[in-house]
């Protein structure tokens, strides 16, 4: 009667003779791995992780795109234009000779005449090249008139000009005021004169036409806080 070989002896002689196979040939056995799928796990791990890098620098290259994108943007706020000052903030510190940012407390009298108060008003320039007044005649009883809405811009000399308007009542018109700033004046005074030219509620007040009222003249003095 034959006797069966266990199975695990015929495993033990397989795995010795393959362990055999490995150390006589290893160039052909490191050309083809026993353990394939084990294998192909690591390099779908190793390509995973390859693509989480690809990732993570797209996303600092998004960021820096919109890193440049804000660099841009606050360049551009801050670039210089016509209007804006050429040399530093003359606005913030200047000894004279140029018309500043700031509300100005003024005396207006008639331009070619002798000295006549005829009204005070205060002049505010912005920093953002709008312009408002309010004038101390306004409220009559010569005239009815709203406060003064407007712009300016600073000319190549160191003085400037400015455009407001405002409303008439009961005529129900429109003022346009043209102001003519000197830039040769001291530190925190302005001086300068402006022309009052009157429109009908429904014309273009920025336009040609109108009724001149009259020219007159006007000095100021910067309002400082103590």
């Amino acid at each position: 009667m034959k006797r069966l070989v266990p199975f695990s002896a015929v495993l033990c002689v397989g795995l010795l003779v393959g362990l055999g196979w490995i150390v006589s040939h290893p160039q052909k056995a490191a050309a083809h791995p026993v353990f394939n799928d084990d294998d192909k796990h690591g390099d779908h791990d190793r390509d995973k992780d390859k693509d989480k890098d690809n990732d993570r620098d797209c996303d600092r290259d998004g960021d820096k795109d919109r890193d440049h994108g804000d660099q841009d943007k606050d360049h551009k706020d801050t670039g210089h234009d016509g209007d804006s000052d050429h040399h530093g903030d003359d606005d913030r510190d200047h000894s004279g000779g140029n018309v500043r940012v700031g509300s100005y407390l003024t005396t207006i009298t008639k331009y070619g005449t002798t000295i006549n108060v005829t009204e005070r008003s205060v002049i505010t320039l912005h920093r953002d090249r709008t312009m408002s007044a309010i004038d101390s005649g306004q409220g009559g009883p010569a005239s009815l008139f709203s406060s003064q809405l407007g712009a300016w811009k600073r000319n190549c000399k160191g003085g400037a000009s400015g455009r407001t308007l405002d409303f008439t009542f009961p005529s129900n018109g429109i003022n346009r005021l043209d102001y003519t700033f000197d830039g040769k004046q001291p530190k925190d005074t302005i001086k300068g004169e402006f022309i009052l030219t009157n429109f009908p509620i429904d014309a273009d007040p920025q336009g040609s036409g109108g009724t001149v009222i009259g020219q007159f003249e006007f000095t100021g003095k910067r309002i400082e806080v103590p």
